[in-house]
């Protein structure tokens, strides 16, 4: 199965390749009539205030995490060697009930930890996206407003704006649909 992000990273290489082919094929459309820019999204996320602080608040909220799972861990260590150390001198009752008492702990710490990449994704769309948001609303706008054909993340090889005049995916899908090669 292909990731979306490889998806994209394929649509953007067909772009280039269309708009290489485009410039060397010397076809109805010149090179200039079709404008490409790239955006370095690295460089926004460096550079840009608002970027950089919810991207440290989000490496902060993930050091947190992974201080807390180190905790859980902490004390599910130290109960198995509580038992481990007293098992000999525990009756049977009292070593099943810390046996039970383990094995609670450990099924939520599982628990814990599966919910982590839910809780970090959460804490992701809250801090980031809507810096993510903003910038893809100001490429559409640059886009339009000057009349670019594509915009290109440098830094990820994704489209980040493309005009519907040079979207060929209709096209595409027409082929197909006849059985062209």
């Amino acid at each position: 199965m292909i990731s979306l992000k490889t998806l994209t990273g394929y649509v953007a290489l067909f772009a280039l390749v269309a708009i290489g082919m485009t410039a060397t094929c010397g076809s109805a459309l010149a090179a200039d009539d079709i404008p490409l820019a790239v955006v370095d999204s690295q460089r926004i996320a460096e550079e840009y205030e608002a970027a950089r602080d919810a991207q440290e608040q989000y490496q902060k909220y993930l050091r947190e995490l992974e201080l807390e799972v180190a905790e859980r861990e902490k004390e599910l260590t130290a109960m198995a060697e509580e038992i481990e150390s007293q098992k000999m001198l525990l009756g049977e009752d009292a070593l099943a009930t810390k046996v039970q008492a383990f094995e609670k702990a450990r099924a939520e710490y599982f628990e814990f930890r599966e919910g982590i990449d839910q809780r970090a994704e959460a804490e992701y769309k809250t801090k980031i996206s809507p810096i993510l948001d903003q910038i893809k609303t100001i490429v559409e706008r640059i886009g339009k407003e000057k009349n670019y054909g594509v915009i290109i993340d440098s830094a990820s090889l994704a489209v980040l704006y493309i005009d519907a005049d040079y979207d060929l995916t209709n096209d595409v899908l027409a082929a197909l649909a006849r059985g062209d090669d």
